[in-house]
């Protein structure tokens, strides 16, 4: 899962993620990834580190919570595929 504020960044790495042979990669907002995982089970996060502070606290804690050992890349907000 891709977690950004912006969908063509969250897109964009998405189709490179799929592109080496993910094919299963959604995409989220921090206030909507839950309701996009809906029953499916992670593989890892991938997450805009320059989400603001709230929202990136949040996310964590609740990632937490879901499984401690999901595995978190923090991608650099400047991505552009």
């Amino acid at each position: 899962m891709v977690i950004d504020q912006s969908d063509e960044r969250a897109d964009g790495l998405k189709e490179l993620i799929e592109f080496m042979d993910a094919p299963e990669v959604c995409t989220a907002t921090p206030g909507n990834w839950q309701n996009r995982m809906g029953s499916n089970r992670l593989a890892a996060i991938f997450v805009n580190e320059q989400l603001p502070a709230a929202d990136m606290s949040g996310l964590l804690d609740n990632i937490g919570k879901l499984d401690p050992n999901l595995p978190i890349v923090l991608i650099n907000g400047e991505h552009r595929a």
